[in-house]
């Protein structure tokens, strides 16, 4: 079954572009996919994994943020502006539009979706929106996993935010594609302004769901150690599935190829988290 595409603007006027998967049994479960930094739906592993939990009677919902920087071709970073100016509290209020669609089933291919069993799979930075929304209680969100997940929105030493504010941009490279993002101070300026509503683990401390942190072992870009602070701010309700031997997207690179050993097993891990929080009606 092919994915139902599905568009709308966001409340600043700027598209949001998704798909959604439906299993063949219905009603089904349904998890809403959440990419990160310079990440988007269709980068490396995401599709692979929509297609597993898909096979796994899962519905599936996978979108790029507005300000992702990845223009109407799916692929590109063509809407660099865009990228440059996004902030963390954009991400979450486009998570919140989607949920909200998803849950009014307003999203193409919904009708059939048990819309009251919502999974939330975030990668990286996108664990950011994805705690603030399920911690919030807004949305019927029964179980949260996040892969390599921050645990901080203000990362930055101070004298890189120094610096920050004196040019009114800060440089990031994007190593896939070569491209030189200059950083406009607006993400700065929502991390310093909103840490404490945003903070990953004051939000995790604040879930009500089971939370399961997915982590690799060596990591380059966010240390294992955050997505364990993450869990035990959820007390009794967080887990941590370390990942020996792998980094940031175990191992997966974009153009994706095959899975690598890594991660089939974060796949079964997030799997096995979710059949048992959401693949069945209490």
């Amino acid at each position: 079954m092919e994915p139902q595409p599905f568009a709308f603007e966001s409340d600043e006027g700027l598209p949001v572009r998704g798909d959604l998967f439906s299993p063949e049994n219905l009603p089904a479960p349904v998890v809403v996919c959440i990419h990160g930094f310079k990440g988007f739906k269709d980068w490396g592993f995401w599709p692979e994994m929509a297609s597993r939990l898909r096979g796994a009677g899962y519905g599936v919902v996978r979108f790029n943020f507005s300000h992702s920087g990845i223009g109407a071709d799916l692929e590109t970073f063509s809407e660099v502006g865009l990228f440059e100016s996004g902030t963390y509290t954009r991400e979450m209020e486009d998570l919140r539009e989607i949920l909200s669609r998803l849950t009014e089933r307003q999203l193409p291919g919904s009708e059939g979706l048990d819309v009251s069993r919502v999974g939330l799979l975030a990668h990286s930075r996108g664990s950011v929106s994805a705690l603030a929304v399920a911690a919030s209680g807004e949305f019927p969100v029964r179980s949260v996993v996040l892969w390599n997940p921050v645990s901080s929105v203000l990362w930055w030493d101070e004298e890189t935010r120094r610096r920050w504010r004196e040019t009114g941009f800060w440089e990031t490279v994007n190593s896939r594609t070569g491209q030189v993002f200059r950083m406009k101070t607006a993400l700065l300026d929502d991390a310093e302004r909103n840490r404490e509503r945003l903070h990953p683990a004051v939000n995790a401390g604040r879930l009500r769901i089971p939370l399961l942190a997915v982590v690799a072992a060596q990591d380059e870009t966010v240390p294992a150690a955050a997505g364990h602070r993450l869990a035990s701010a959820a007390g009794e309700l967080g887990s941590v599935h370390e990942i020996a031997a792998t980094g940031h997207t175990f191992g997966a690179a974009h153009p994706f190829t095959a899975p690598t050993p890594a991660l089939e097993e974060a796949i079964r891990a997030t799997r096995e988290h979710f059949d048992r929080t959401i693949a069945s009606t209490p």
